[in-house]
Formats: C-alpha cells, sequence, structure tokens
C-alpha cells in the first residue's frame, strides 16, 4: 500500500504546474504547547504527541489524546489540534482544525463608471479598471468570506533491521471562499542513539508533496531534511531535576525568504533550538527559539492521568503582531474511560 502511495506520488510530481515554497505549513505551527515551548526543537525528543514533527514517535506505548487550542493574530485565526495513538499498535494520529474568518473581500468595491460617474454611458475610464476622477468605492459592496483548512496526520512505525523507522501519511483540504483543494504528502523520519545522545533525521514531503486545486492548478512542494539532536542532563547534587539540550536544523530547497537564518539561492538552512527542565518529573520549565526567530517559552504540570502545558511565542519583531499563547491538555485513556464509567 505505501509502495502504491509512493509510486503515486511521483508520477504526481512530473505533471505539476509549478513548485510553490509553502502550502503544508497548517502541520509546521499545529503543535501542542510542550513542542511550541521548545521551539519545535523536538525532532530527537519523544514527548509523546509530537509524531508530526518525527513520525518515528509514534510508537509511545502509553495511551493518551492530547487537545490543543491556540488563537493566532489578536484571534483572527483559530486553531485546534487533537492528538492520540494506538499504544502497542504503534500508531498515531493527528486531526487539525483552522478557520480564518471576516476576510474582506474588496474585488466589487470599484464603481468603474468612468469620469461622468454614470453607468452604462462607456465613456473614458468605464470598465478600465482603475479608479479615474469621477469614480468612488463604495463599502456597500465590501463582502466577507472564510478560509477553512482541515488536516490529517497519521503515523505509524516499523523497525528494518532493528532501526526504528517512522512513516507519516498527510492530508490537507482547504476551503478559500468558492475554491477547494486536496493534497497529500508523505514524510519519513528516524532516531538513534549514541551514548546518551539521541539523533534524528527527518525527510518531509517525500519524494514531493502535491496540491490540486479544483480549477486544475497544482501546487507541488519539493522535500525538506530535519537534523535534530537532544541531550539529557543529570544533575547529581539534585537527583530530582533532569534537563533537556535540543537543537534542531531544517534544510530546505524551496522556502527561502528573508527571515531565514542562512540562505543561497533557493536553499534555506534553519535552525532552533530548547531546553526542557523536569523537576521531580511533575513540574516543567522550558525555552527556545523556533527556526522562525521567534523566542519561545513555558510551564507544563504532570498529575499522572492529566496534563497541562501553557506556551508563549513572542514576535520575531518590534510589535506585538505575531506574539500568541497555546494551551494542551494531554489525558489518559484509562482516566477518560474511568469518568465515562462513573457517569
Amino acid at each position: 500500500m505505501i509502495l502504491r502511495i509512493i509510486l503515486f506520488l511521483f508520477s504526481f510530481s512530473l505533471s505539476k504546474d509549478f513548485y510553490v515554497s509553502y502550502g503544508w505549513e497548517l502541520f509546521e505551527y499545529s503543535q501542542s504547547a510542550r513542542t511550541a515551548a521548545l521551539g519545535r526543537a523536538v525532532s530527537a525528543y519523544d514527548i509523546g504527541s509530537n509524531s508530526m514533527v518525527n513520525p518515528v514517535f509514534g510508537v509511545n506505548p502509553k495511551k493518551k489524546v492530547a487537545f490543543t487550542h491556540q488563537n493566532r493574530f489578536a484571534g483572527i485565526v483559530s486553531n485546534d489540534l487533537i492528538a492520540f495513538n494506538l499504544g502497542e499498535k504503534k500508531t498515531s494520529f493527528n486531526l487539525i482544525y483552522e478557520n480564518i474568518g471576516d476576510i474582506p473581500d474588496t474585488r466589487n468595491v470599484l464603481l468603474d463608471w468612468g469620469y461622468d460617474g454614470q453607468y452604462g454611458t462607456y465613456d473614458i475610464g468605464e470598465g478600465n479598471g482603475i479608479l479615474d476622477e469621477g469614480e468612488r468605492l463604495s463599502k456597500e459592496k465590501i463582502s466577507f468570506f472564510n478560509q477553512r483548512k482541515i488536516g490529517i496526520y497519521g503515523a505509524f512505525s516499523k523497525s528494518i533491521k532493528s532501526q526504528p523507522f517512522g512513516f507519516g501519511i498527510k492530508m490537507i483540504s482547504s476551503s478559500l471562499n468558492e475554491s477547494l483543494s486536496l493534497g497529500i504528502g508523505i514524510d519519513v523520519g528516524t532516531i538513534k542513539q549514541l551514548k546518551n545522545i539521541s539523533y534524528a533525521f527527518i525527510l518531509r514531503n517525500f519524494p514531493t508533496s502535491g496540491i490540486i486545486w479544483e480549477n486544475g492548478t497544482i501546487e507541488g512542494t519539493l522535500p525538506s531534511i530535519t537534523l535534530g539532536v537532544n541531550k539529557p542532563i543529570y544533575a547529581k547534587r539534585i537527583e530530582s531535576l533532569k534537563i533537556h539540550l535540543l537543537f534542531s536544523t531544517e534544510i530546505n530547497l524551496s522556502n527561502r525568504h528573508l527571515g531565514s537564518q542562512i540562505r543561497f539561492r533557493n536553499l534555506s538552512i534553519d535552525n532552533s533550538f530548547g531546553l526542557e527542565s523536569i523537576f521531580k518529573e511533575n513540574f516543567f520549565c522550558r525555552f527556545g527559539r523556533n527556526n522562525v526567530n521567534n523566542f519561545t517559552g513555558g510551564l507544563g504540570f504532570d498529575f499522572n492521568y492529566m496534563t497541562i502545558d501553557y506556551a508563549f511565542l513572542n514576535s520575531a519583531f518590534k510589535s506585538s503582531l505575531g506574539r500568541h499563547h497555546i494551551i494542551s491538555f494531554n489525558l489518559s485513556y484509562d482516566w477518560i474511560m474511568m469518568q465515562f464509567y462513573k457517569i
């Protein structure tokens, strides 16, 4: 089945209209509060609900379901994420819903009636699409629409010659006013522990990912590589304290932008780091910097049956635009079923 999907995507890639830099970012910023607080540098750190960062992390034997909500840009963008795993089946699923509401449509506000300001006289300037003398804009012509995105990410793991590999299959559906699109992509990830350090390798959008719009336009995304390191540190004098130093670097062939940390032609390299301090296995203090240069931080509390995580992402610019908060709840299946039986 996986081979058929790979062959389909390969043949699909040969017919692309053009390649784009964005299209799959929904699966990047839709993240748990713990992942966000650590700058998303968790590609080599299994925190239980981050299979979208590295699909090999679908092997967590503890059955939990995680709920995450975030509002961005003063509530204009609303994003919800539900993540859960199937324990011993080494499979995890992520469901994402995002809505951007009340987007103004100003395409019809120009009363393009020409210099005389009267419709249907066909004088100079009428119908030319330019605001000429004698014409005006009508606010009554402004309408509003929404953009909605639904994402599904399924991951499963398999050992090949004693080396664990994770395979992630992602699907995205977008609705923009009256336009619809559907896309599919594949990620592959693995992790290796040498001495006391974990190393991760993830290949995203392999061999390429594609999104097709209902008008026939096909947007392709080239693959990218993510490398990650996780170094745990145990305090000798404070046995109840454990620290994780995290680092990730993303090498992208089509996502170069002015904010890229290292860029050359179409190539960009962006680094992220995080630090998590764990006290008595139930209190967490985190901070980091993600690959778009946002400084991040957060706290976490583990109550055995439930974990609450909070994250704050600062803006990379000298303004409040882009600052937002994320909160996540992780609940164990056993506790949920226990509450259900009490009803």
